[in-house]
């Protein structure tokens, strides 16, 4: 996919709740500023999801037709999609917790 710029990334209000949890200057702010940052400058810089494999909590929660997987530090990743051009970022979770959405298996 080619490189696209984006004026405004937005955060879905669960996001912004949890992360108005945390001090100003904690690692989870940071991460989703960063990733803001390359979302501005490029809106694709994730992996895309394959829409068979978009989990119903995605669907049914934010009503995404596009998902993409973003990967954080110490194995955090978020979740964004795409609406009218603009990134939204839905969430930040650990790595055990994406692979139990996703219905991936872990040893």
């Amino acid at each position: 996919m080619t490189s696209q710029q984006s004026y405004d990334v937005f955060l879905s209000q669960e996001l912004d709740l949890f992360l108005k949890s945390f001090e100003r200057d904690h690692k989870f702010i940071k991460w989703i500023n960063d990733m803001a940052d390359v979302l501005k400058e490029n809106k694709f810089a994730g992996d895309l999801i394959q829409k068979s494999k978009i989990p119903k909590k995605y669907v049914e929660r934010f009503q995404v037709n596009n998902l993409y997987r973003y990967h954080h530090p110490e194995g955090y990743r978020s979740c964004y999609t795409i609406v009218n051009g603009c990134p939204y970022i839905l969430d930040l979770m650990s790595h055990s917790q994406y692979d139990k959405i996703f219905k991936y298996k872990t040893t």
